[in-house]
C-alpha cells in the first residue's frame, strides 16, 4: 500500500470513529486519539460550552494528565496569551501557536515556564468547530518536543476533519436530547397513577412501571399469574384474553384503537379502572422503545374524581379549549403523545399540535414539565 493509501485508510479509520462517538459519547477519547495520530499531535482536548445551558461544558480530552487540567483551569487558564485566539477565528477557521510573528515571546511567559515546559509541549492549534449566539465548540492539540511546531500540512488536515467534527456535534446533540427525553418520559410514567405493561403475545409481563407494579402487588385490579397479567374481574379478564386473541391474527382485527376493558377493584373502597389495550405495531414500539420483543402495551387506569378536578382546574387556569382538556387527560392517563393519538383514533401530528398550544398557554416546552405543574396544582398522580 502507498503512502497516500495509508493516509486514506487512516483518514477514513477516523471518520467513522468520530461519527461513532457522536453517536456513543464514551467513544470520543477513541476518536481524539485517532486525530492525533492523523495530525501528529500529542494532546487533544475537545470542549463545547453553551451559553444558555447551566450544566458544565462537554469536554473530552487525551493525552493529559488529569493534575495539569486541574491546574490548568486552575491557574494557567488566565495566563495562556492565545484565549484571544477563539474570539477572532469564525467557524471552521484553525490557527496554531508557531504561525504568530510573537510565537518566540512564548518561551519567556510564566504560561510556558510553569505549564507547557513540564509537559515538553512546544506548540498548539485551535480549530473553531461551532460559534453561534448560543454555543462555542473548539478542538485544541498539542505538540511536544518531539513532533516539533505544527506546520501548514496540519492545517490541510484539521481542514479536513472540520466537517465531520461540526456534523457530529450536531448529532450528538440530537442524541443526547433524545436520551433526556427518554429519561424524562420515564420519570414521567412512574410519577403517574397509569399502570403501563409491555407484554408479550399470551399476555406475559414483559416490563412494568413503578405505579403498574405497584398495581399488581395490591392485586385489586390486576395480577400476576404465572408471569402473566390477568383482570381481577373474571368477566373483564376474558375481554383481556379475547382482546389479545384478537391481537395476535393482525392488528386489524383488533383495531387500530385497541380495545378498553372497565373493570371494578377488589379493594376495600372497589375503585374502577380503565385498562386499554394497544397492538404494538413498528411505530408504536420505537415510541416507546419497546425493544425486548412486546407485542402489546397496556395502560391502566385508576378512575378517580381527584384526577379530573385537577385537569379541570389546570384546563381554567390557563384557558383550554374541550379538545386540549381532552388531549391533555388521554397524555396524562397514558403517558405519551404517540400513545395518546392511538388512544383518541387522532394522527400524532393532529395531538402535537394541541399539546403545543398547552405549552404555549402554560408557559412550559417539555411534557414533563407539564406534568409536573399538574403535580404542583393538586398533586393527584403521586399516589
Amino acid at each position: 500500500m502507498t503512502l497516500a493509501a495509508e493516509r486514506l485508510a487512516e483518514f477514513s479509520r477516523l471518520v467513522g470513529s468520530i461519527y461513532d462517538a457522536a453517536v456513543e459519547p464514551d467513544r470520543w477519547p477513541e476518536a481524539l486519539e485517532a486525530i492525533c495520530g492523523f495530525i501528529d499531535a500529542k494532546t487533544a482536548v475537545l470542549q463545547s460550552y453553551d451559553v444558555f445551558d447551566r450544566s458544565p461544558p462537554f469536554q473530552r480530552h487525551v493525552g493529559y494528565e488529569p493534575q495539569w487540567l486541574e491546574v490548568y483551569f486552575a491557574k494557567y487558564y488566565a495566563l495562556n496569551p492565545y484565549m484571544d485566539d477563539v474570539a477572532r477565528l469564525g467557524p471552521g477557521d484553525c490557527a496554531f501557536t508557531s504561525s504568530r510573528p510573537d510565537y518566540q515571546d512564548l518561551f519567556q511567559s510564566e504560561f510556558y515556564t510553569g505549564w507547557l515546559k513540564p509537559q515538553a509541549l512546544v506548540d498548539g492549534s485551535v480549530l473553531v468547530v461551532e460559534k453561534s449566539m448560543s454555543n462555542i465548540t473548539t478542538l485544541v492539540n498539542a505538540r511536544g518536543e518531539s513532533e516539533g511546531p505544527f506546520d501548514e500540512t496540519t492545517l490541510e488536515r484539521l481542514n479536513l476533519i472540520y466537517p465531520h467534527l461540526r456534523r457530529a456535534m450536531l448529532i450528538g446533540r440530537a442524541f443526547e436530547s433524545h436520551r433526556r427525553q427518554r429519561a424524562d418520559d420515564a420519570a414521567v410514567l412512574d410519577s403517574l397513577a397509569a399502570g403501563m405493561f409491555l407484554l408479550g403475545r399470551r399476555g406475559d409481563i414483559l416490563q412494568a412501571n413503578a405505579a403498574g407494579a405497584a398495581m399488581l402487588a395490591a392485586r385489586s385490579a390486576l395480577k400476576n399469574n404465572g408471569g402473566r397479567l390477568e383482570l381481577a374481574v373474571p368477566s373483564a379478564d376474558r375481554l383481556l384474553k379475547a382482546a389479545l386473541a384478537a391481537g395476535r391474527e393482525g392488528e386489524a382485527v383488533l383495531g387500530g384503537k385497541g380495545a378498553s376493558i372497565p373493570v371494578r377493584g377488589e379493594d376495600s373502597e372497589s375503585s374502577e379502572y380503565i385498562v386499554h389495550l394497544l397492538p404494538l405495531n413498528a411505530v408504536r414500539q420505537q415510541s416507546i422503545d419497546a425493544s425486548q420483543g412486546a407485542d402489546f402495551v397496556v395502560f391502566v387506569r385508576r378512575i378517580d374524581g381527584g384526577d379530573i378536578a385537577a385537569i379541570a382546574a389546570f384546563t381554567q387556569r390557563f384557558n383550554l379549549t374541550p379538545k386540549e382538556a381532552h388531549v391533555l387527560q388521554t397524555v396524562v392517563e397514558v403517558g405519551g403523545v404517540p400513545q395518546a393519538a392511538d388512544v383518541l383514533g387522532l394522527s400524532a401530528a393532529t395531538v402535537r399540535t394541541h399539546v403545543t398550544a398547552i405549552f404555549d398557554k402554560s408557559g412550559v416546552r417539555r411534557q414533563a414539565d407539564l406534568i409536573r405543574l399538574l403535580m404542583e396544582m393538586t398533586s393527584p398522580f403521586a399516589r
